[in-house]
């Protein structure tokens, strides 16, 4: 018994270490990042990306109409509509720009990308989910976005590369002065917004975009994104006016006045910039999905956006009043804890965003990351014409 003892041992501890020899290997899981595959390219221009916005405002709009929870004669609902409505106007603006070969084009498409940032702050509010609304919402900006980053001035800017001149130097460090200044208007805000998490939210992204413009190097790259970058920021500002109560509006307002005077400094520069109009027909890839689902003919177009233009969706002050309270409430306030710039709550269903399709040609991470920090490639195609 002794001896058997001693061989017992020695038999099971050979098996063990040949069942540990035999076992396989542990196979590491696979980087999820790696693993993506990346999105693939569509060949598009401007035509078809506008032809594309058209038809993703339209299937929007005729959702958001026949759904009653989104009555546009609801106060509440009245800052999504708004702005939708100026996404309208302002697409028919350049769709005329386009045939007509003028700046209008320009101007329809940055103040529709404006408008956009400022639609997704008023869909907070709605309290909706429907889902309809939301992908062709998504839709809408991701066809915005590429023709704002394609066939604008600022990609022609680009495209003709080389340092900043002078006059550009200067102009951005006017940018830069006047972001400064913004950031001294929020902090005196921040004081009296603590108690309403939403606006101290929109304080505190509008910062954050302040914060990276006055820190950019005096390059072309973040010149161009800054340029870009400012729409979000023009559309969180006038978004979030909805949300201010009564005793705040009168400091809030010294944050709207600055919009004025950079769209006039934004119009004369782009008045400077030549473009070659045989770029528009020229096709460039995209990443993001800018096709509507459905089918959406020319006369639900048409339909669509004659609703969306001739309707009045002004907001007294009463109304106004009514939101920016409605909105402060302790639950609402309550709910707001992962809110953030571009949708309802964590809630992926409420959220407005855009696709994470890549961000778009020449956008330097426009808004989403730094302003200037360029990858050394564009992320959806290239520039304009190439």
């Amino acid at each position: 018994m002794q001896k058997f003892l001693p061989l017992l041992l020695c038999l099971l501890l050979s098996i063990f270490t040949v069942a540990r020899a035999t076992k396989p290997a542990h196979t590491a899981a696979p980087d999820t990042k790696m693993a993506q595959k990346k999105p693939t390219a569509r060949k598009t221009d401007a035509k078809t990306l506008l032809n594309d916005a058209n038809k993703a405002l339209a299937a929007m709009i005729k959702a958001a109409r026949a759904d009653k929870g989104l009555d546009p004669k609801t106060p509440k609902n009245k800052p999504f509509w708004k702005p939708a409505q100026l996404v309208a106007k302002n697409l028919k603006l350049a769709q005329t720009g386009l045939q007509t070969k003028s700046d209008d084009f320009f101007k329809g498409i940055a103040e529709a990308s404006q408008a956009e940032q400022q639609m997704k702050v008023g869909w907070q509010l709605t309290d909706s989910k429907n889902g309809k609304v939301i992908e062709n919402g998504k839709i809408l900006g991701n066809a915005i976005e590429s023709l704002r980053t394609n066939y604008s001035k600022e990609a022609a800017r680009k495209k003709q590369g080389g340092d900043l001149t002078a006059k550009e130097k200067a102009e951005f460090e006017k940018i830069k002065a006047q972001q400064k200044d913004l950031l001294t208007k929020i902090s005196k805000l921040e004081k009296s917004a603590q108690k309403d998490k939403t606006v101290a939210n929109g304080l505190s992204e509008i910062q954050k975009q302040a914060e990276r413009i006055t820190g950019q190097p005096a390059t072309l790259d973040a010149y161009i994104a800054t340029l870009y970058l400012l729409d979000r920021q023009i559309g969180l500002i006038r978004g979030y006016e909805y949300y201010v109560d009564k005793p705040l509006r009168a400091d809030y307002v010294g944050l709207v006045d600055w919009i004025a005077g950079y769209d006039t400094w934004y119009y004369t520069w782009y008045d400077t910039v030549s473009y070659d109009w045989a770029w528009v027909d020229t096709s460039v890839d995209i990443y993001q999905d800018v096709t509507v689902s459905e089918s959406v003919s020319e006369e639900e177009i048409s339909s669509e956006e004659s609703y969306a233009e001739s309707e009045s969706f002004d907001m007294s002050d009463a109304e106004e009043e009514q939101v920016a309270a409605e909105e402060n409430t302790d639950e609402q306030v309550a709910s707001s804890d992962d809110d953030s710039v571009e949708g309802a709550s964590a809630d992926e269903g409420e959220d407005m965003n855009h696709d994470d399709g890549g961000d778009a040609a020449g956008d330097e991470d426009t808004g989403d990351d730094d302003a200037g920090d360029d990858d050394g490639g564009d992320d959806s195609g290239g520039d304009e014409g190439e």
